[in-house]
């Protein structure tokens, strides 16, 4: 029950004006002038009675009604809950930031930029410099890009530093001071406001807003907050007021050249600035006014290692993908929105080997094309504007039409909806699609996306077997947060029954497959091959997540291209435990890393050549005694050298005086490297030649 309030009478009797009202000595009074002894038990709620009553009492009845803001924003921050128990706490570029579970369970995302804990004189200095510049302009015109306008804004604050140190009291950090101010006028006069703090948060995918906007709160999606898989839905401590969603909207139209209206209420288009796709709906579809929905990129191209170490797949899986697309195999990734379909599609990409040109098909970029290129892959976007098609399905079918004319490419399509599934099916049965195909769809299984392709799309069962693999993804909520955590559900390739699936994820049951069978045919490799190929694969990622706990650049792609292909270049007779040791040594080096090469000598250079070397083709070369008591020499050894290496068998001349490798056999008789990228060194039982 809510406290109330006593009489008014009562609340505006008080001391002499010139008094102290909180230090007021005299006895109280009640409403009509009658003197109150101290030693008499205070009344209930009586804010005479406590030095502060009034003051707490008021506060604990409109606490939650109060707003705050400087004068130039059109951006309230709401006061927060209370008793919110803190997840996490950080700061971005510009705000700081506490995450926490309120009281009634939701999760509360409370955000203050930099400008609202500015002192008051310097809040109106930051509005006298936006003033400034929207007169400059108005008058003689100029540039509206951010370093044109935070350039004017910092001429605007030389002139006024002492303005500044005598308005904040503090002067130890005047250059940051200034450049928080500087963005500050940026954003308000013509950036986006609260939004772009909003989007400055890395944690941040999506960020809705409901009509009508001056009465709704902004409610945003995270994920990996303190390093957890957790996809949490948030409420922000923001409210806008109308001219702020006009601002937006202004940005969006002025950008993309496109109109909002009552005769075209929708606005979908690509927030560039922010690596962001934005949609609007106006009135009539929202007769409340102005919704809005943003939905940003991935700053950082998410990588098989990446979903491993948030946890999305285990390492066995991603191995075993990895493989697959190594070996041209075709995939539909599923699930519904939010899951990661997008995410999972761009890992598959980069799995890609560097020589393999790449074509995209998409409406809104979201696939790490401009990464990859910048890496050395051929990548080519073809990118669909259904808004200018008559059909909207048109275009996409006309897109994958021209990519299956432009050579043979891997096609990556953002999502397979309609009409183009069936283009596309007919190229991958009739084998005109040529390399690898892949593409995200809706779905929660592989059965319901066999059914959606082949009952609504119209698609042939038969021509879905063309599809070798099915990924699922979902969202799973945590018991004991109530969060929702992305998992890889279902790992299925198709079966020569239409409409059947075997479960590749079991090792047990994936050489049943045909896919599987496919691809040991395609690359010459038994099962034991095949084996040992994923477990390296999957090694070599579960290393790079361990690297990646203290320094992220493990995560990203340049070291699956390394790791990959390293493996091309490795002999097939290579284990998958020399593989991953010269993985190793090869990361050790990169970023300062130390690696133990003492506690690896014995599976480096055996005395005899075993499943542990680092390298097949390098042995080491025993210590032997010559017939004239020195050690080391070409002379016939007890042992042989190069055993069952992929040398064994070859003659050699007799000529040849001495071991190949990277030293020379040493008086001593320590040993050689002999390297395995160099031409075939013959030999003879007991001696080696070149």
């Amino acid at each position: 029950m809510k406290e109330r309030l006593p009489p008014w009478k009562r609340l505006m009797i008080g001391p002499d004006k010139d008094s102290d009202a909180f230090a007021w000595d005299g006895d109280p009074i009640d409403a009509v002038g009658r003197s109150l002894d101290r030693s008499d038990p205070p009344m209930p709620h009586d804010p005479v009675a406590s030095r502060n009553g009034f003051t707490s009492l008021f506060s604990s009845l409109v606490e939650r009604d109060v707003r705050t803001k400087p004068s130039y924003t059109d951006c309230w921050l709401t006061s927060l809950s209370k008793d919110v128990k803190v997840i996490s706490r950080y700061s971005t570029q510009f705000a700081r930031v506490t995450v926490g579970l309120a009281e009634d369970g939701q999760t509360e995302y409370a955000v203050v930029p930099v400008e609202y804990s500015f002192p008051d004189p310097a809040n109106v200095i930051v509005s006298d410099v936006i003033g400034r510049i929207r007169s400059t302009y108005r008058t003689r015109g100029g540039r509206l890009d951010r370093d044109s306008v935070m350039g004017a804004a910092r001429a605007a604050l030389t002139d006024r530093y002492e303005d500044i140190k005598k308005a904040c009291n503090d002067s130890s950090d005047l250059e940051r001071l200034v450049d928080d101010m500087c963005s500050a006028a940026y954003r308000h006069s013509v950036g986006a406001g609260i939004f772009e703090v909003l989007l400055s948060d890395s944690h941040i995918e999506d960020v809705y807003l409901d009509a009508p906007c001056d009465e709704n709160r902004i409610h945003v999606t995270m994920n990996g907050v303190d390093g957890v898989n957790a996809h949490m839905r948030c409420r922000t401590n923001l409210m806008v007021d109308s001219r702020e969603m006009d601002n937006v909207v202004n940005i969006l139209k002025r950008d993309s050249g496109l109109r909002l209206c009552e005769s075209s209420p929708v606005l979908e288009t690509d927030f560039r600035e922010f690596d962001a796709r934005a949609t609007v709906i106006g009135y009539p579809m929202s007769p409340n006014g102005y919704a809005l929905a943003i939905r940003k990129h991935s700053a950082r191209p998410w990588t098989l290692t990446r979903l491993l170490a948030n946890g999305t797949m285990d390492a066995r899986s991603a191995g075993l993908l990895s493989f697959l697309v190594n070996n041209r195999s075709t995939f539909l990734v599923c699930g519904p929105r939010g899951a990661g379909k997008s995410s999972l599609l761009s890992a598959l990409m980069l799995e890609l080997p560097l020589s393999q040109r790449i074509l995209t098909i998409e409406d809104t970029i979201e696939l790490p094309g401009e990464r990859m290129r910048s890496m050395g892959y051929k990548v080519q976007t073809i990118l669909v504007d259904e808004r200018n098609e008559e059909n909207p399905l048109a275009g996409a079918k006309e897109a994958l039409r021209v990519s299956l004319r432009m050579g043979e490419s891997a096609i990556v399509m953002g999502e397979v909806r309609g009409e183009e599934a069936r283009t596309l099916y007919q190229s991958m049965r009739t084998g005109k699609a040529g390399s690898t195909i892949m593409g995200t769809i809706h779905g929660d299984s592989a059965a319901s996306v066999y059914n959606r392709v082949v009952h609504d799309m119209g698609i042939a069962p038969e021509a879905f077997m063309a599809t070798d693999v099915i990924v699922t993804l979902g969202t799973l909520k945590d018991r004991r947060t109530g969060n929702l955590v992305r998992r890889m559900r279902e790992l299925v390739s198709t079966s020569k029954e239409p409409g059947t699936f075997i479960d590749i994820s079991d090792q047990d049951r994936m050489f049943d497959s045909p896919v599987m069978k496919r691809a040991m045919q395609t690359a010459q490799m038994g099962r034991r091959d095949v084996v040992k190929d994923i477990r390296a694969r999957s090694a070599m990622r579960s290393h790079l997540v361990e690297l990646g706990r203290t320094d992220e650049r493990y995560l990203g792609p340049e070291w699956i291209l390394a790791s990959n292909d390293l493996l091309s270049r490795m002999p097939p007779t290579a284990s998958a435990e020399s593989i991953l040791n010269e993985f190793k040594r090869r990361t050790a080096g990169s970023y300062g890393e130390r690696f133990d090469r003492q506690q690896e000598a014995p599976q480096r250079m055996p005395d005899r050549r075993g499943d542990d070397d680092l390298v097949p083709g390098v042995w080491r070369v025993h210590r032997r005694r010559r017939e004239d008591g020195r050690l080391g020499g070409a002379e016939p050894f007890e042992e042989t050298v190069l055993g069952d290496s992929p040398q064994a068998g070859h003659e050699v001349s007799p000529e040849h005086q001495r071991v190949r490798g990277r030293r020379h056999v040493q008086p001593s008789g320590v040993g050689c490297r002999i390297s395995p990228r160099r031409p075939h060194v013959r030999r003879r039982r007991g001696v080696v030649y070149l």
